[in-house]
């Protein structure tokens, strides 16, 4: 089968491997459409510094079961399928807690196992659902990351509903799709970029009001009276966008950080006494929460944003235009 390969020195390469087979409780899906996430760009330079392993990259899938392994029983060949990239163990602490995004002794598609960058990939039918049938592959594809984790961040984090006012910062692909998962609970939603393209499609997916950042704090007291957000997500994760996110929150507000990377600030205790705020991190998202992004796209309430699509062998200007923030929502390659 054909594959993308993150190799030694950032070497972006399409690559034949064999195809696999599927094993005990494991099923084969042919690849429709893989999503191109801001991760992979982190990815790829672990794989060019030598931190990683060279690896098939891709973790959010949309595609055909082509075969299933022994022991399979709720999936058929040709069902039309999206997949959960988390391959949690099942027996540690975090997933008999039911955290299985905190799992430790599992394994992740397109981190540390091949993923969907490629023709096929097996996983476990225990990731597979059901895709919706009102979505394109390119669009199904993206519920895997894009959606599940705007689901955990904006509902099981975030505890959004619809007395809230959410500011996401942050409106690319993970950020569109907090927006219309905040919008589907009831929420009042201000969404901030420096990008005018992607303001304007925040404002397509509903968000209420849009602000650059040096617009934002003022945006986001005028959308709630002067009290301040009840929730803001922050998918910049840089120390400025920190800062916002912590001078925007009200009384009990909750902010949720998602991108890695960024440079820390210093908190005082006693703002996060005074007003009771909630600071938390937000890392990727449980089958339970790709079980209820789905369930949105299906309700017509989640429509992920495909940018541009393109085959595999382009998947390294797709990155680089990724990186240049020349997209706006997602990238998705079709191999």
């Amino acid at each position: 089968m054909r594959a993308i390969r993150f190799q030694p020195g950032g070497v972006v390469e399409l690559v034949d491997l064999p195809t696999p087979e599927p094993a005990e409780g494991e099923v084969l899906v042919r690849v429709a459409a893989a999503g191109v996430c801001r991760t992979d760009l982190h990815l790829l330079k672990e794989v060019a510094s030598g931190e990683r392993a060279p690896l098939v990259p891709g973790h959010e899938t949309a595609g055909t079961v082509q075969k299933i392994g022994p022991g399979v029983g709720r999936v058929r060949a040709g069902d039309q399928v999206v997949v959960h990239f988390e391959l949690p163990c099942g027996k540690c602490r975090s997933c008999i807690q039911k955290r299985t995004n905190l799992c430790t002794q599992g394994a992740a598609l397109g981190f540390s196992v091949p993923g969907a960058y490629a023709e096929y990939v097996h996983v476990p039918e225990d990731v597979v659902l059901a895709a919706p049938r009102n979505l394109e592959p390119e669009a199904a594809a993206t519920l895997a990351c894009s959606g599940a984790t705007a689901y955990h961040t904006v509902v099981t984090l975030g505890g959004a509903d619809e007395r809230d006012v959410v500011a996401v910062i942050g409106s690319g692909g993970v950020g569109l799709s907090a927006v219309q998962v905040a919008k589907a609970r009831g929420a009042a939603v201000v969404a901030v970029d420096p990008r005018e393209e992607a303001r304007e499609a925040a404002k397509r997916v509903g968000a209420d009001e849009v602000a650059t950042p040096e617009e934002a704090l003022a945006a986001i007291l005028g959308a709630s009276k002067d009290r301040g957000a009840d929730l803001v997500v922050d998918l910049v994760s840089t120390g400025e966008a920190m800062q916002l996110g912590l001078a925007a929150l009200g009384p009990g507000g909750r902010l949720v950080e998602v991108a890695p990377g960024g440079e820390g600030i210093s908190v005082s205790p006693s703002l996060l006494m005074e007003k009771e705020i909630t600071l938390v991190g937000a890392h990727s998202s449980t089958m339970a929460d790709f079980a209820r992004a789905v369930d949105l796209a299906e309700a017509r309430l989640l429509k992920p944003v495909v940018a541009r699509t393109a085959p595999l062998a382009d998947a390294e200007s797709v990155l680089r235009a990724l990186e240049n923030g020349e997209i706006v929502g997602r990238a998705v390659l079709r191999p």
